[in-house]
C-alpha cells in the first residue's frame, strides 16, 4: 500500500499536470481522442510520480 502524504502532493500533481500537457499535444484530429489522450497522460503521470515517490526512500 502505497505511503502517500500532504508533502508528497507537492510532487504528485505537478507531474500529473505535466503528463496531461505532454499527452494532450498529440496532433490528432478528433476532440475524444484528444481528451483520451490528455486522460491517459494524467493517469501515466500520477503512476509515475507515485513510482519515484515510493521509489525514492529506497534508494536513500
Amino acid at each position: 500500500m502505497p505511503n502517500i502524504i500532504m508533502n508528497n502532493l507537492v510532487f504528485f500533481i505537478p507531474m500529473t499536470l505535466a503528463g496531461l500537457l505532454l499527452c494532450g499535444e498529440v496532433p490528432v484530429a478528433s476532440r475524444v481522442i484528444r481528451n483520451g489522450c490528455r486522460a491517459i497522460g494524467a493517469v501515466f503521470g500520477a503512476l509515475l510520480a507515485l513510482l519515484v515517490l515510493e521509489a525514492l526512500p529506497v534508494l536513500i
